[in-house]
């Protein structure tokens, strides 16, 4: 009976593009060398694309051709030569303990090793060696390569994002995506969702997107000009204060309610006993038309599941409506008022300074590194320490020293109440998301019962 064979392929991309390398010339070769040696060819693993500097998990076809081994499926393995195989001596005599475990053998087509011998098994353990100190030369002059890159600031590799493109090596603006990517983003900052996000972005450019993958978008750094963990990369595609304002109001993750019913403050309010957000639901008392009146309540203390939340009233959403409609224009103007001060206060202090003073220390840096005075090592560590520090100081100055140009306009409407009304529910609910980062208030005795006040506090993007 014919020995039952197994062909395992490989190729790297690198291999194809440098040495016209391809599956089909293996295959044959390897088809070839089965029938002349009478064995009956089982199975064809071709693992092309993957290099052999890879873990051996990431090498799909070789772990199904083990797998078929252990199952006793496999006599005998044929490769071309022994680096199609391993470039790795540990990985290749891990393989082969599990093959003698299995009494199964493999051949080379095109070379000859004689593993009986000492100087058989010297003469593989060198060939091993050299194709991995080949394999090891190979990546230092990639990273090499992709050193030099990130240092002139070009693309090196990986996926581009939605909105951008590759030009000349460097990253572009893409104008045909780019709109895509500004709309989504202008979406959720006036209040859109992401569930009715999915259907704009289809509806004006026909780009299909799900909520995951919208999710992914709206969350990528690279529009920032934040790529491989290097701030200021590149360009920013989308302006600082709207990326960190973005960040800020998918953090909340309102759900959709399943009623369809519009809360305008819901994911806003928060509890004052356990800091929670209060859950909406549609209340038992009725208004003047009829309608039942939308309360918010901690959702912690109706469930039971927080025993050490005490605060059990429902907050009426007209109320608070009435109150941010009273206040809000001033609230904004002492808001706007209290970050220019603390612009201001800041002087040279301000992260900006020191951003620009790190860059340059940055730019030092390298030229140290290229003049030989350093050593990599050190290098690399005093780089990654840089970058970091510039990353932390960026997020600082987007997130905390920038003031919104819709609360400006909301605080200069003199008609504010009569564009507020002319709104849709859904828009009006919008409108405060776009604005409103938090509402909390305190339950104390004065604020409790029929007509009491209660001072709303109310923290904006």
């Amino acid at each position: 009976m014919p020995k039952r064979a197994a062909l395992y392929i490989r190729v790297s991309s690198e291999e194809q593009a440098r040495h016209g390398l391809s599956l089909g010339e293996q295959r044959a070769d390897l088809l070839n060398y089965a029938k002349e040696h009478g064995y009956s060819v089982v199975g064809i693993y071709a693992d092309e694309g993957v290099s052999a500097r890879k873990a051996m998990s990431r090498r799909k076809e070789l772990q199904r051709m083990l797998a078929d081994v252990e199952a006793g499926c496999i006599d005998i393995i044929i490769i071309k030569c022994l680096d199609r195989w391993f470039r790795n001596v540990a990985d290749f005599y891990k393989v082969k303990e599990r093959l003698d475990a299995c009494g199964v053998d493999w051949v080379c087509s095109r070379e000859d090793y004689n593993t009986t011998t000492p100087n058989g098994i010297l003469m593989l353990n060198l060939k091993l060696s050299i194709a991995q100190h080949e394999s090891d030369q190979t990546g230092e002059r990639i990273r090499y390569v992709f050193e030099g890159k990130r240092a002139r600031r070009q693309f090196v590799t990986g996926l581009i994002p939605l909105g951008l493109k590759v030009a000349d090596g460097y990253f572009a603006r893409d104008d045909k995506t780019a709109p895509i990517v500004e709309c989504a983003f202008n979406h959720i900052l006036n209040g859109g969702s992401t569930r009715s996000l999915v259907q704009v972005l289809y509806d004006k450019f026909g780009h299909k997107i799900t909520k995951a993958g919208l999710f992914d978008l709206l969350r990528n750094r690279s529009y920032i000009g934040e790529v491989y963990g290097i701030p200021d990369y590149m360009f920013s595609l989308i302006p600082h204060d709207v990326f960190f304002r973005v960040q800020e109001i998918l953090s909340r993750n309102t759900k959709y309610t399943r009623s369809g019913r519009i809360y305008l403050f819901s994911g806003l309010l928060r509890c004052p006993d356990c800091g929670r957000n209060l859950a909406a639901y549609r209340g038992r008392r009725v208004n003047s038309d009829g309608e039942r009146r939308f309360q918010y309540q901690c959702g912690y203390r109706v469930n039971r599941s927080m025993p050490g939340c005490h605060f059990a009233r429902g907050m009426y959403e007209d109320k608070i409506e009435q109150y941010l409609l009273d206040n809000i224009q001033s609230l904004i103007r002492e808001h706007i008022i209290t970050m220019e001060s603390f612009c201001g206060q800041q002087g040279r202090e301000r992260p900006e300074s020191k951003i620009d003073a790190l860059k340059a220390k940055l730019s030092r840096l390298e030229d140290i590194y290229i003049a030989g005075l350093m050593d990599k090592d050190k290098y690399t560590k005093t780089y990654k320490e840089i970058t970091q520090e510039i990353s932390e100081l960026s997020t600082l100055v987007a997130r905390s020293l920038s003031i919104p140009s819709a609360l400006r306009e909301v605080a200069d409407d003199r008609d504010f109440r009569s564009t507020y009304e002319s709104l849709t529910r859904e828009n009006k609910q919008r409108f405060w998301k776009s604005i409103i980062a938090s509402i909390t208030f305190d339950d104390t005795p004065d604020t409790r019962g029929k007509g009491a006040y209660i001072p709303y506090r109310v923290t904006f993007l």
